[in-house]
Order: structure tokens, then C-alpha cells, then sequence
């Protein structure tokens, strides 16, 4: 039962590290022409315009949560089976670990959404300002909710690992 119960964290380990990967790619994809309006990246590297890169990260992005959607699915199933396999697996410290995540990202959310609130009133008015845009805000909300979920339950569920 001891390996079952490893292979499950393992399994849902890697599910959520190949949706922060995938999710961390496609931010960066989709953060480029406003990094490369402060760096300048174009002078060095030939590149194609805004619209297309946003249509790829979102694609990236898309094609990362099918895959392990389906990978979780089938997770789930394995689960499913076996009831004791489920409790042992989703345990208390599990459970805690993920409303500890929650949190973490709910502060993320809420400093993303103050600093665009900063950016807009303090900053957009001012012309050096408009050499910079940023993405749409609710993209940015996603991305950082998704990316800060994730590696928080992660980087909590490595420490109580590691208290053992």
C-alpha cells in the first residue's frame, strides 16, 4: 500500500509541475512584447508581432491544460477504486497544504490587482508609459493565480516532506 501511495504523489506531483511549467512558458510567451519594449529584443532577434505571439502563448497554454486535464482525469479514476488509497493520499497535511496555497495565491491576486491599479492611475498617464503596455489585466490575474497556486502547493507540500 506504501507504494501506492507514493506512486499517486508522485503522479500528482508531476501533473501539477507540467501545468506550472506549461503556465510559466506561455506568461513568458505572453509577457514578450512588453519585455521587449523595455529591452529591446528586436535588434538582436527577429520576431513576429504581438497578435501572433498572444494567439501561441494562449495555444501553449490550451494545448498544457489538455494534456494533463487528461492526465488528471485519469488520476482521478485511479483513485476512485481504492477509498482507503484515496484518504491516505489526500490526507489532512494534503488538505492544509492546498488552503495554505489558496492563500498565498489570493495575496497574489490581490497585489497584481493593486499594482495594475498603480500602473493605470499613476504611470499610464505619463508618456514613457505607452512604450510599455501591458497585457490585458484579466490575463495577467489568471496567469498569476495559476502560477502562484501551483508552486505554492508545491513548495508546502516539498517542506512537510521533507518534516517527516
Amino acid at each position: 500500500m506504501d507504494s501506492k501511495i507514493e506512486k499517486m504523489n508522485r503522479m500528482r506531483k508531476n501533473i501539477l509541475l507540467g501545468v506550472l511549467i506549461g503556465t510559466v512558458l506561455a506568461f513568458g510567451l505572453f509577457m514578450y512584447p512588453s519585455i521587449n519594449r523595455i529591452f529591446h529584443f528586436t535588434r538582436r532577434l527577429w520576431w513576429p508581432g504581438s497578435f501572433p505571439i498572444f494567439k501561441a502563448a494562449l495555444g501553449l497554454w490550451a494545448f498544457t491544460l489538455l494534456i494533463f486535464i487528461a492526465r488528471y482525469l485519469l488520476y482521478k479514476k485511479k483513485l476512485k477504486k481504492d477509498l482507503s488509497l484515496r484518504t491516505a493520499v489526500n490526507d489532512e497535511r494534503v488538505k492544509l497544504n492546498w488552503l495554505r496555497a489558496y492563500r498565498f495565491a489570493f495575496f497574489v491576486v490581490f497585489g497584481i490587482t493593486i499594482f495594475w491599479k498603480w500602473y493605470e492611475t499613476s504611470l499610464y498617464p505619463h508618456n514613457w508609459a505607452h512604450k510599455v503596455p501591458l497585457p490585458a489585466p484579466q490575463w495577467l490575474i489568471v496567469w498569476g493565480s495559476v502560477i502562484s497556486l501551483v508552486g505554492a502547493f508545491l513548495s508546502y507540500n516539498r517542506e512537510s516532506r521533507r518534516e517527516k
